[in-house]
């Protein structure tokens, strides 16, 4: 379901390339839903955080409808809170774009405060999503948290298609508010069994102080997190013409393995996590943040290395079509080189930040949240001046190595030994059987080199062909090296066909 998510993303990412290329529409439009979403973010981010931990624990040490009814509090109060944040943030659209985007033009200004003020209309229904999407996955409802972004999709493809030449990019903003409005409407449908709502407004529930307590931490480091997006999107507004519509459409590239395996595996862990943690059981919640980080490294590691390599091909492939042009892919190219690079960083140091959270502990990644935006400050200074927007994903990348490297260090200091040597061991292994796939890279140059320029086509095909070659080598010299999660993944797929086999002979 996440693949199919990804392959429509994608879909609505090429045709919004198409038909807009990187212009100061698209640049408008990033904008100004990145100024709602961050307003929003920091709100359901710390709450959502919070509340899944506390849920479990209700669960297990009182009841079911104790539970809900501590949901329903929070959700009511939080809905209430939007409110008033959407009507400030309404009426105060143009010093909003003035703060976040002070190097935009005139036109370019004036368009992101209409955009601002339309999805701010609808910011309360984000939060009702960003509710029920915890909820489902504390019932183990995965599927629904992926296919809730489908319509996405689908009115984006209807809208730009039939709309787009009389409506320029608010034919894409209303895709957006209509896919808002059905993600919550999916998710009440798939919730409505497992989570009963009760209209109940209660500000002096002692458990309120204990959200609002826990919260705090996350709420900060949220917010030193979104500053990195400020920084990025403040200096990125002074650069050339269609930078920040080049980064968020090699940032949409980046996010297809994260999405696909990152966020998958952060979606089933992060429950888990908390229901060991609400057991007391911190044995098998280190097994199991240990897996998963070799599971990420094995993973992601020949993926970097494919999108390193192919890049620009990538790219082209993707978008240029249209009004996005050879100059539009060259640009967007580099940047996607950048940001790729910190791809297993984000996965793992999500991973470990989860890891404290599920144990109530919203301080220890706070602090490497702190530490990482300093960083990420400098090297954007730094690295702008010589690299521009290319720069801006560089030093993210750099950011995300110290927020992961700082959280594995407090990880092993807060609970003790969790495999890291076996750990070590297996990462070791998957890094060289990475490096065994570059000799497939050079064997498929000279084909590469006698493709037509135009020829997306043919160059989808020449980059399927060798992803393919060089992934089977990967997995081959894993085999060779016997990587534990790969030989029990391997085993466990055996013993399923043959289950199957067994049951149905015929």
């Amino acid at each position: 379901m996440i693949l199919i998510s990804k392959i429509l993303g994608f879909g609505r990412e090429m045709l919004i390339a198409a038909y807009y290329g990187a212009t100061y529409q698209t640049d408008a439009y990033n904008m100004a839903v990145m100024i709602v979403g961050l307003a929003t973010a920091i709100i359901s981010a710390g709450i959502a955080t919070v509340i899944i931990p506390m849920y479990s624990r209700k669960q297990i040490r009182q009841s079911k409808e104790e539970a809900d009814l501590f949901i329903s509090n929070i959700l009511c109060i939080t809905s209430l809170f939007y409110i008033i944040l959407s009507v400030l943030g309404i009426i105060f659209a143009p010093v909003l774009v003035m703060i976040f985007a002070p190097s935009f033009a005139e036109n370019t200004a004036a368009l992101t405060i209409n955009i601002v003020r339309i999805v701010f209309c609808f910011a309360v229904v984000s939060n009702i999503t960003h509710f029920l999407h915890s909820i489902a996955r504390i019932h183990g409802k995965f599927a629904i948290t992926v296919v809730a972004n489908y319509p996405f999709t689908i009115f984006a493809v209807i809208s730009i298609i039939f709309f787009a030449d009389k409506l320029g990019i608010y034919a894409l903003v209303i895709a957006y508010v209509l896919f808002l409005l059905a993600s919550a409407m999916l998710f009440i449908l798939s919730v409505r069994k497992v989570f009963r709502f009760k209209p109940v407004l209660n500000f002096t529930n002692g458990e309120l102080k204990e959200v609002v307590k826990l919260s705090l931490p996350i709420y900060l480091s949220v917010a030193v997190w979104e500053i990195n997006v400020v920084v990025d999107r403040i200096l990125a507004s002074g650069l050339p013409e269609g930078s920040i519509s080049a980064m968020n459409y090699a940032a949409r590239l980046r996010d297809l393995p994260e999405g696909l395996i990152a966020a998958s595996v952060m979606t089933v862990m992060f429950p888990l996590l908390s229901q060991y943690a609400a057991k007391n059981d911190f044995v098998n919640l280190k097994a199991a943040a240990s897996k998963a980080i070799s599971l990420l490294f094995m993973a992601l590691l020949p993926i970097i290395a494919v999108s390193l390599y192919y890049a620009t091909d990538i790219t082209r492939i993707v978008y240029e079509r249209g009004a996005f042009t050879p100059d539009d892919t060259a640009l967007t190219a580099r940047i996607f080189t950048f940001f790729v690079l910190s791809l297993i960083f984000t996965g793992v140091g999500n991973l470990l930040a989860n890891a404290f959270y599920s144990m109530h502990d919203t301080k220890t990644p706070q602090i490497a949240a702190a530490l990482t935006v300093v960083v990420n400050i400098v090297f954007n200074l730094i690295l702008i001046r010589h690299m521009q927007a290319a720069g801006l994903a560089l030093a993210s990348s750099i950011a995300w190595f110290v927020y992961f490297t700082v959280l594995f260090i407090l990880f092993r200091l807060k609970c003790g030994a969790f495999g890291g040597l076996s750990l070590i061991k297996n990462v070791a292994k998957c890094a060289i059987a990475t490096t065994g796939m570059i000799p497939i890279f050079f064997l498929f140059e000279p084909l590469r080199d006698s493709l037509p320029h135009q020829g997306n086509i043919l160059m989808f095909f020449f980059f399927a062909a060798a992803s393919a070659v060089s992934l089977s080598v990967y997995a081959l010299l894993l085999y060779l090296f016997k990587v534990d999660l790969f030989m029990e993944a391997l085993n466990r797929t055996k013993e399923m066909i043959s289950s199957k086999f067994t049951k149905n002979p015929s």
